[in-house]
This record gives structure tokens, sequence and C-alpha cells, in this order.
């Protein structure tokens, strides 16, 4: 998960918006309360999340009329400043960490963080799916295989 939230970062008092891996359980504990839309939110897309923190950024800089910066990174549950992104960067940023996550082998969707949110279409293969309908569908896929294969071997 990525989230997005407002900052004004310790020590220094900049303000930046802050995109970063994890839920808000990752949050730096500096974050302002909710503003504008898509904050304290969590996304499976970090592309997504970099996207939303670009529009609050021109959204504070036009309310604030002060500097306004984007931050992404990880804290890994402990309290750190970012350090400031432009939108370029930002968005390259993002693009490398969603092609890191792991898919759906059926549908090429991001899977859940959480083992137990995803989904198996058996008990052999190993493969995880991010939906309950992945699985379903990838299982009666793996069924119409064989069916056809036993139909080709009959034949």
């Amino acid at each position: 998960m990525y989230t997005v939230t407002r900052q004004r970062q310790w020590p220094e008092g900049a303000n930046v918006v802050e995109v970063y891996e994890g839920g808000i359980d990752y949050c730096n504990p500096d974050a302002l309360s909710a503003k504008y839309s898509g904050e304290f939110e969590e996304y499976k897309d970090p592309r997504e999340a970099v996207e939303v923190a670009i529009q609050i950024v021109k959204y504070w800089r036009k309310d604030l009329k002060e500097p306004i910066h984007i931050g992404v990174g990880r804290t890994g549950g402990y309290t750190m400043p970012f350090d400031f992104a432009t939108f370029k960067s930002a968005r390259q940023w993002a693009k490398e960490a969603y092609f890191r996550l792991e898919k759906c082998p059926h549908c090429g969707d991001v899977l859940p963080d959480e083992k137990r949110d995803r989904w198996h279409a058996d008990d052999w293969s190993g493969l995880e799916y991010c939906s309950e309908n992945c699985a379903t569908r990838e299982m009666e896929f793996q069924q119409e295989q064989e069916h056809e294969e036993t139909d080709t071997e009959e034949n």
C-alpha cells in the first residue's frame, strides 16, 4: 500500500506532500489533518498515489502561497524526513515501485499486500490471485485446458 499525507516536516518546518510505502501506520508523525481529496487514503498503485500527491501539491500551493514540496519513500515505521523530489523524479520512483510489485497472474492487477487477502485457484501451484473472481476464472481456464487435452488424446 502507498499512502499520501501533507506534512509540516520536522525540524525545518518545510511543507511536504509525502507518498510513502506502507499503510497509514507508516505515516510520519508530522502529518496534518486531511484537507484535500486523496489524503490519508491507501493506494495499491504507487503511480496513482503520486498523481494524487502532485494534485495536492498544486492545490496547497495555490491556497497557502508558500513553497510546497513532494517527497517519496519508505519510513519502515520510523520517523524520518523525506528528501524533496521533483514531479518527474516522483513519477519515476512510482514507476519503478510499481514494476517491483507482485501482480495477479490472471489479470495483471497488483496483488494485495497481505497474504491472507490473496486467493488461490488450486492447492498445488502456489499461484496467488488478486480476487476470488480471478482465481475462479483461472481454475475454469485450467479445467478447459485439461478437457481439451483429454479430447485431443482420445482422437
